[in-house]
């Protein structure tokens, strides 16, 4: 019958368990090499300092232009996401909808 023990201190009471084990005639103890662990990459990754990247301050009209394209984008999915499941969504206007089916029609 077999067992194995596994030790993980080196403290002076694991030491001197160690050296009386080794004096006993039924008991055979072997030291395991220790593995290299691998850096864990997200402990590595965490400390990686990426320099922020510089941007620049954007004017009240391309604020203006921006937040007015993303305002279409948004009711054209909505339009899009009607159309796909059927929907009878009341949108504010058709405009965008014309705008966006005269190609298909």
């Amino acid at each position: 019958m077999a067992y194995t023990i596994t030790i993980t201190s080196d403290s002076p009471q694991a030491l001197a368990f160690i050296k009386e084990a080794k004096k006993l005639d039924f008991a055979k103890v072997t030291k395991i090499k220790e593995t290299k662990t691998k850096k864990n990459p997200i402990e590595t990754k965490k400390r990686i300092k990426k320099p922020m990247p510089a941007f620049e301050e954007e004017t009240k009209e391309q604020y203006e232009a921006i937040m007015e394209l993303s305002k279409i984008a948004n009711r054209n999915i909505a339009h899009k996401l009607a159309k796909a499941k059927n929907l009878d969504l009341p949108f504010k206007t058709d405009e965008v909808r014309k705008h966006l089916y005269k190609k298909k029609v």
